[in-house]
């Protein structure tokens, strides 16, 4: 992160120099100063996520609460800040407020209205662990919209996830194991950390190898970090361990996220030094010509990004059809556990939830990701035809971490339609309609019909839409991002050509000088490029 800063830092008093734009060299410091590598704590309520996070902060009196009910229970992210202490409370409309620490431990969030609040600490542990920012989750059994801001919120810019388990209930429910497979899903390192350790009974060792068996049928054999603590005794030595070591690893993690970026950012001075040394050199004449060939070559260049993006966008419906197949295959696969959930008068919300995100989980990474991998090549390799000399045309992107945005995107477009369904209360009620009058297997037949014949056609049509306009939102904001960055190297290439100009007009430019002073500024960007 070091070095990337101090090229992005040299790059801009170079800009200076010959007055390119410094917007997205700017932009870019910005982002990598407050960059954190994000860690959710999840469980479910009273496994001892906020008193595991109070004694990690070594606060004297608790800082977030404990014991708090579903409707006041929101993440609180938190990060260590060497300016004075406060709390952002960010709203889901976009507004936000600013509070003190003490304001904030008397404070109740309304989680209808509350997105998440950000403490913004100075802290000698947090300090430790600069790059990390810990994210205390409410409990999962406040309902499965929970679980969904956990994952959709959370995963693009998490490098680990802790699970615990306090030592006084080390049972796997489903509603922790069906995170643990959509983390799984989506290649997440996990850390299992036991609570409450001062509660365990004689029995621990074994019921903690239970445990243990208990994940392996949502984790398989995937390796898993195990701690144990206990802040009744203020033992959470291991999993500090634990974040130290995340925090080694961030520096790795957000240099990779940056360095692409800021390569585009050096290659565009690059081109701009290129162009402006191979027509230093020209007449009037040439650098006329040379301007009109440079013109056709970026046109041609932009008619054929255009014809990409219109191809690409022709393999979206089909894409799609082919997510609605699996995710009816995924729907159909479950119709007996579905039958079972309302004979027995449960609510089948949950699981059809779990079922439709994993499905498209899955099939989003298996159908779409790939072919949306195959349209950035087509794209890099339609501007490297065009021949612009040395100067090269390029835009960055991150593969893992565009993948990773693009599936949580969609998918919380798909179980948010889901959510929205009231055609899912419907069955429940045809097993209290038929179940005191009808056996149960009329009434088993009954409910297989309404799922085939309603649930299932609805939820296809509705989450199929919904994946559509997802998807088709994504790539515009990566097409837009694409055009942005061709764009800036266009006008970066276009003003190095009217500089030549303008130089070739003063009767006092020094041509020899202009090309020492560029290649010996050239050469300081090989350097720069090296280094990164």
């Amino acid at each position: 992160m070091e070095k990337i800063v101090q090229a992005l830092e040299e790059i801009q008093e170079m800009n200076n120099v010959y007055g390119i734009s410094n917007d997205l060299a700017s932009k870019t410091l910005d982002e990598m100063k407050y960059a954190k590598v994000c860690t959710p704590v999840i469980g479910k309520f009273s496994s001892g996520k906020s008193a595991l996070v109070n004694t990690i902060l070594g606060y004297n009196g608790k800082l977030l609460k404990e014991n708090i009910t579903p409707e006041t229970a929101v993440p609180a992210e938190i990060v260590y800040s060497e300016a004075e202490e406060s709390v952002i409370v960010l709203e889901n409309d976009g507004q936000s407020k600013e509070i003190s620490l003490g304001e904030f431990r008397d404070y109740e969030a309304d989680a209808s209205k509350v997105k998440s609040v950000r403490l913004n600490l100075s802290n000698s542990f947090l300090e430790e662990i600069p790059d990390v920012m810990l994210v205390d989750m409410p409990g999962f059994e406040s309902g499965y919209e929970v679980h969904n801001k956990a994952i959709d919120n959370y995963l693009p810019q998490s490098l680990a996830y802790i699970i615990a388990f306090p030592a006084d209930d080390m049972i796997v429910r489903s509603s922790v194991g069906n995170i643990l497979r959509e983390l799984c899903l989506n290649d997440m390192p996990l850390c299992v950390v036991i609570t409450k350790y001062d509660k365990r009974n004689d029995e621990f060792e074994m019921t903690f190898q239970k445990m243990k068996e208990s994940l392996k049928r949502y984790v398989g054999e995937r390796s898993i970090h195990y701690c144990r603590t206990s802040s009744f005794e203020g033992e959470v030595e291991e999993l500090e361990e634990f974040l130290k070591e995340i925090q080694k690893e961030s520096q790795q993690i957000l240099a990779g996220k940056f360095a692409g970026a800021a390569k585009t950012i050096i290659e565009n001075t690059e081109n701009y030094l290129k162009t402006l040394l191979a027509n230093s050199q020209l007449s009037e004449s040439e650098l006329a010509e040379q301007e009109e060939k440079l013109q056709r070559q970026l046109q041609g260049m932009e008619t054929k990004f255009s014809r990409e993006q219109g191809d690409f966008q022709l393999e979206i419906s089909s894409c799609v059809q082919e997510i609605q197949d699996d995710v009816q295959r995924a729907m159909e696969a479950e119709e007996s556990t579905l039958i079972t959930m309302a004979m027995n008068n449960q609510s089948i919300n949950e699981h059809l939830n779990n079922v439709v995100r994993r499905a498209v989980t899955v099939s989003v990474k298996k159908r779409f990701l790939s072919k949306v991998e195959k349209y950035l090549k087509r794209v890099a390799k339609c501007m490297n035809e065009e021949s612009f000399g040395d100067v090269h045309i390029s835009f960055h992107y991150d593969t893992k971490n565009l993948g990773q945005g693009i599936t949580s995107s969609v998918v919380a477009v798909a179980a948010g339609i889901l959510l929205g369904l009231p055609i899912l209360g419907v069955v429940a009620a045809i097993a209290m309609k038929f179940f005191g009058n009808r056996k149960r297997e009329e009434a088993k037949q009954e409910i297989r019909r309404k799922l085939q014949s309603e649930v299932f056609p609805e939820v296809l049509s509705e989450v199929g839409s919904g994946i559509e306009a997802a998807i088709t939102e994504q790539m515009k904001l990566v097409n837009t991002s694409i055009e942005e960055e061709i764009k800036t190297q266009r006008e970066t290439i276009e003003k190095a050509m009217s500089d030549v100009r303008e130089q070739i007009e003063d009767e006092n430019t020094r041509k020899e000088g202009l090309a020492a002073d560029i290649e010996r500024d050239l050469e300081r960007i090989g350097g720069l490029k090296d280094g990164l």
